[in-house]
């Protein structure tokens, strides 16, 4: 009985032992896990992943654990001017959970924002945030070299601008839509919005209606002329006046015209055309 008792013992003494034994390789599985998990997301560095549209990407560096958004030209990226002044970091967990953290050296830590990892891969990462109802999918970047450049100013950046003054560009399009009017080549009235997209060098790369006219097929040959004429139109590329980068673009232009033109409308073209005639004749004389 007593050796019963001594063994019943024994063994109840040992509990703990296996209990805290097994809680240690428990804890060092989850450090296992989360450490794999770090070192696909930053390559034991820094990783640069691309959101699937190339438009923008999200750059995870491992010291420090830094979470940077960035945009198509590499430049750090921040919601508002006030997310300027914050840093920003990460964790992630066993259970594939990633946090983002903001912090200053004013303000303390705190959650910015929270999502599940749904696939972690090389070069394949799937993020579903809270604040999102759909799938983020980021691949890894081709460029895996350049750095991040600072943030771009929002006061420095000069959108596009038509090579050409309202006036003439009015001028130009109504000539041409006069010119299709008399051959009945064109509908009376005439509501379009033109969808430009412009490359770095300010070069219409792309033109479409935003809406396809109703009577697109009746009237096509006009609307090809017109889009075509819209698109050869110049511009001036978005820029940054600091740092002289130009940036690709789109752009959306309205036209609208009718058959029969109000009042209004005769006293405004008449009035361009003193004034363009007066400025002609200044101009000789001097």
């Amino acid at each position: 009985m007593k050796r019963l008792l001594l063994c019943i013992c024994i063994f109840l003494s040992l509990i703990p032992l296996f209990l805290w034994g097994q809680s240690k390789v428990n804890k060092q599985s989850r450090g296992q896990k989360v450490a794999g998990y770090i070192s696909l997301l930053t390559a034991d560095s820094i990783k640069y992943w691309d959101y699937e549209s190339g438009r923008w990407g999200v750059a995870l560096q491992k010291q420090g654990f830094e979470y940077m958004e960035y945009d198509e030209g590499r430049h750090r990226e921040y919601l508002t001017l006030t997310c300027m002044g914050f840093l920003t970091s990460f964790s992630i967990d066993e259970r594939k959970k990633l946090k983002v953290f903001r912090y200053n050296s004013v303000v303390p830590t705190t959650l910015y924002r929270i999502g599940d990892i749904l696939k972690l891969t090389e070069d394949t990462l799937i993020v579903k945030w809270e604040d999102s109802k759909e799938n983020r999918l980021l691949i890894k970047s081709k460029d895996q070299s350049s750095p991040l450049k600072p943030a771009l100013s929002l006061y420095n950046r000069r959108y596009p601008e038509m090579g050409v003054s309202k006036d003439s560009l009015w001028e130009m399009a109504y000539s041409l839509y006069c010119t299709y009017r008399e051959k009945k080549a064109c509908p009376d009235t005439m509501l379009l919005v033109v969808k430009l997209k412009l490359n770095e060098e300010g070069k219409a790369v792309m033109a479409k209606y935003e809406r396809t006219p109703p009577d697109s097929a009746t009237y096509a040959d006009f609307y090809n002329v017109f889009l075509s004429f819209v698109k050869s139109l110049p511009f001036t590329p978005e820029r940054d006046i600091e740092t002289k980068e130009t940036f690709e673009s789109s752009i959306i232009l309205p036209f609208s015209f009718f058959a029969k033109e109000s009042w209004a409308e005769i006293f405004r073209r008449e009035l361009r055309q003193k004034r363009q005639a007066i400025s002609k004749e200044k101009s000789t004389a001097k």
